[in-house]
């Protein structure tokens, strides 16, 4: 009898395991078919499907293909796309990573600018293999609702050979079980949210652009076109941006040599421009908004990025 008892209960749990594991896939293809239909309902997008769908035995969570055709008609698919991380025990996930690696453009790659003979239309040819484009893109958060409904975001895009371009963030006071009512309730009316965000504080954000690789790519390319070497078009670029700094008003002065100068020695190649701030009043947004828009109107641009606490650095 016990022996039969030792053989049964191991399966009994394990049919319960496999159960719960296959329910809890459907309520996920629910979910995301779901939120497939609001988005196509918003206008944004005309058509959105993917190849499946799934928890893994390891937490994750994995889409397949996503494919996408935009209000533009622009059609793209994201390959693999991943959610780690997750917070499976709050209603407003508390933390959550999602990856996605490889973007392919099933008809062609969207032209930027003037058309096809546009710098970035090149260069973006030259990073392609077939229809595939090897960016890799993740983003993170963790949501604290005990320490002032407080966020802090990660994010970043890179192409390898290319550049890294990363984004960090603090926001505090903003509600996100709250917010994510308003944005469902109000999809086309965003007055509520941005009340809600005139609420947040922003004490600490962050951007920066590592080279890898691109700004000697791109000013080969730029000066083939123009039947020079790439340094000597980057001297030609630095030299006309120079000029064009002699016109910016007095005001701005200061700000745009502070930008000039880290922007030279970021197109010496393989150095990461990064720009920050730390806003005074703790990035109270409200109190920010108000003092920024006098100094706008005055032409106090100075004062604009004192109240930022602007800083604007390159390094190695």
């Amino acid at each position: 009898m016990t022996k039969t008892y030792l053989l049964i209960i191991p399966g009994v749990i394990i049919f319960i395991i496999g159960m719960a594991y296959l329910f809890a896939n459907y309520r996920l293809k629910t979910v995301v078919d779901l939120r497939v239909d609001e988005l196509i309902a918003s206008g944004d997008y005309q058509e959105i499907t993917y190849d499946s769908v799934g928890i893994q035995f390891n937490g994750e969570i994995a889409l397949e293909n996503l494919y996408v055709i935009d209000s533009n008609s622009n059609e793209y698919i994201l390959e693999n796309i991943r959610i780690s991380e997750f917070d499976y025990f709050n209603e407003v996930p508390h933390h959550l990573h999602l990856s996605a690696q490889g973007l392919r453009f099933p008809a062609a790659a969207p032209a930027f600018g003037d058309g096809p003979d546009n710098l970035l239309n090149h260069y973006i040819a030259t990073m392609m293999d077939q229809n595939l484009l090897p960016m890799s893109m993740n983003y993170r958060y963790d949501f604290d609702p005990a320490d002032n409904d407080r966020m802090d975001i990660d994010a970043d895009i890179s192409l390898p050979d290319a550049f890294f371009l990363g984004m960090e963030a603090q926001i505090n006071n903003v509600p996100m079980a709250g917010l994510s009512e308003n944005i469902s309730d109000n999809a086309n009316e965003p007055y509520g949210v941005s009340v809600i965000l005139q609420n947040a504080d922003i004490p600490a954000a962050s951007i920066s652009l590592r080279d890898d690789g691109m700004v000697a790519n791109i000013s080969s390319l730029q000066g083939s076109a123009l039947g020079i070497s790439g340094d000597e078009y980057r001297q030609q670029l630095l030299e006309q941006l120079q000029a064009a700094a002699l016109f910016v008003p007095p005001q701005m002065q200061s700000l745009a040599q502070d930008l000039l100068s880290n922007f030279a020695e970021f197109m010496t190649g393989e150095k990461t421009l990064r720009v920050s701030i730390t806003p005074q009043y703790n990035g109270n947004i409200q109190q920010l908004q108000l003092e920024i828009m006098a100094a706008f109107y005055t032409g106090d641009i100075g004062r604009i990025a004192e109240l930022l606490q602007l800083d604007i650095e390159t390094v190695e």
